[in-house]
């Protein structure tokens, strides 16, 4: 059949199809979320081919195909006029789709196309096969020990992993833990709505859990400090949970400080006696009595040469004992995204009849912006101010981009900073003066008086503040929760050091992410914590590898 519009009439008609969030686009989205599979992103830069939906939990992208726009077999028409050029269009369209199916797959993830027609002729049908292909992606089992605020968590839970269970002794960090795992659960119910009402203060935690039986995500959270006298019931719990399955990685690190330069140098004796110094016993009974595919045991680079390199050789042999070859790297976090120097030891350990049979190579990633772009977007507050919560419409793509910034989050949570006496905001005044031409302030050289301290000759760089205009500032570290001199803001005019919010930015935390407790145990769940963009970059390697 001829075709029966003008030239320019088709060629008004093609240019006003929309070719992202179109109808079909829109009614499968509400579909999804209807059936329980809300937890989706639209169109992510950083999966290849910006699916239409990316279920990073069962590593799946879903498609929506316009029958004309890629040709679909049951139902495409070639256009009668400009047949070169469609053709041609319409080619390089198919090609392309090809491509990014290899791409994808190749990546590991499942590729699932829906065509216009078939939306529209049998959208439960469509729906069906859906959840059909999802249910097939299984997620891996993730147990993270000595958890902390749940760094490690976030990362492989964005790589699409379930977390079965986290143990953790400090309070507040177990609150943490519970609050992001009912968002997660809340975000993929598509309830998210509720999830706002608790951090406002209109619904409370056990309500949520109540309204849609969270009771798993609840249980996921064990408060517990792992030792000699406990560790078997906790592996027992584990198991419970596991409910028969098999557990396929243990992530976190025991509490670092006994292993840090500082704590060392302070009091070698205290050290040598300090019962964190050996936790790494326990984690590997977990490895023998769980028996993951794969391991990362996370700690400072300290380890290394804690007890002249015997803690490390000994740890070593363990693991090898219990049937896993192991490897490690100092990974350094801005490497990988994150607007920080932070170095830390990430050991790798595999079974010995696992996929991954050497050291993963994690990619680096390539980044322009600065530390700045990180605070850009933020309210203005002086010494003292801030709110814990507050309505945030700013834009900064950046941040989105990288999975800061949530737009369906329209709140700003825990922008508030410490209050400072005059004397250190004096201090900070002349800190920042010296960084914008280029000097960080010694304590030697301070007016007498502003000097509070005899010592004069060791921790000079005690007030030190944060570049920027550098890819990444110095590392955050739990002392951030004693007073804020390492962390002065940058911006004179605010005269006072970084908020809770700033901190966790730094560290690559979500905005949407609430940090239980009062300003100091917060800071300090910051400060100890691994960057999630890091953990997410681990896990989608390791992921390769199960």
């Amino acid at each position: 059949m001829a075709d029966v519009l003008t030239i320019t009439q088709r060629s008004y008609n093609m240019s006003r199809i929309k070719s992202g969030n179109t109808a079909p686009e829109l009614r499968l989205q509400e579909l999804l979320v209807s059936e329980g599979f809300g937890n989706f992103e639209t169109h992510p830069k950083s999966v290849p081919g910006r699916p239409d939906f990316y279920f990073s939990n069962h590593k799946s992208a879903i498609f929506v195909d316009g029958c004309f726009w890629h040709a679909c077999k049951d139902c495409y028409k070639a256009p009668q006029t400009n047949e070169e050029f469609w053709k041609m269009k319409i080619g390089t369209n198919v090609q392309r789709d090809e491509t990014v199916n290899k791409k994808l797959n190749d990546l590991g993830i499942a590729v699932i196309r829906v065509k216009e027609h078939e939306l529209k002729k049998d959208a439960a049908l469509v729906m069906q096969n859906i959840g059909k292909e999802l249910s097939k992606r299984v997620q891996p089992r993730v147990l993270d020990l000595f958890a902390g605020a749940g760094g490690l968590s976030e990362g492989f839970i964005r790589a699409g992993c379930e977390m079965v269970g986290h143990i953790e002794m400090e309070k507040n960090s177990c609150s943490t833990l519970l609050t992001r795992m009912i968002y997660h659960a809340l975000r993929k119910k598509g309830e998210l709505e509720d999830y706002k009402k608790y951090i406002t203060g209109r619904i409370t935690r056990e309500k949520l859990i109540e309204k849609y039986g969270l009771q798993k995500e609840r249980d996921s959270v064990i408060c517990a400090a792992i030792g000699k006298d406990n560790y078997g019931d906790l592996i027992e719990q584990v198991r419970t949970r596991l409910n028969g399955k098999s557990l396929d990685i243990i992530v976190g690190g025991p509490p670092c400080q006994a292993y840090s330069y500082i704590g060392r140098a302070r009091d070698i004796k205290k050290m040598r006696t300090d019962e964190r110094n050996f936790l790494y016993k326990y984690y590997i009974e977990f490895l023998k009595a769980l028996k993951p595919k794969i391991f990362v045991f996370e700690n400072v680079p300290g380890l290394l040469s804690a007890g002249e390199g015997r803690y490390l050789l000994h740890m070593r042999q363990l693991m090898l004992s219990a049937g896993y070859a192991t490897d490690y790297r100092i990974l350094n976090a801005a490497d990988y995204g994150v607007p920080q120097n932070r170095k830390r030891v990430i050991l790798v350990g595999w079974r010995k009849d696992s996929n991954l049979k050497s050291y993963p190579e994690f990619p680096v990633v390539n980044r322009e912006y600065k530390v700045k772009d990180f605070f850009s977007d933020l309210p203005k507050i002086k010494s003292g101010g801030g709110k814990p919560i507050k309505k945030f419409s700013r834009k900064n793509k950046l941040l989105q981009d990288l999975g800061i910034r949530n737009p369906d989050f329209e709140f700003l949570m825990d922008h508030i900073t410490r209050p400072h006496t005059d004397r250190d905001l004096e201090i900070y005044h002349l800190a920042v003066l010296a960084k914008q031409k280029g000097e960080n302030i010694k304590y030697n050289t301070l007016p007498e008086r502003l000097k509070t301290h005899n010592n004069e000759i060791s921790f000079l760089d005690r007030f030190k503040v944060v570049d920027a205009d550098a890819p990444g500032s110095h590392t955050v570290v739990a002392h951030i929760a004693k007073d804020g001199h390492f962390y002065i803001h940058p911006d004179l005019k605010q005269n006072r050091s970084l908020s809770v919010r700033e901190a966790a930015r730094l560290q690559t935390f979500p905005d949407d992410y609430k940090f239980e407790g009062e300003r100091g145990p917060q800071l300090k769940q910051i400060g100890n914590a691994v960057p999630p963009i890091l953990s997410e970059i681990i896990a989608k390697e390791l992921i390769k590898h199960l």
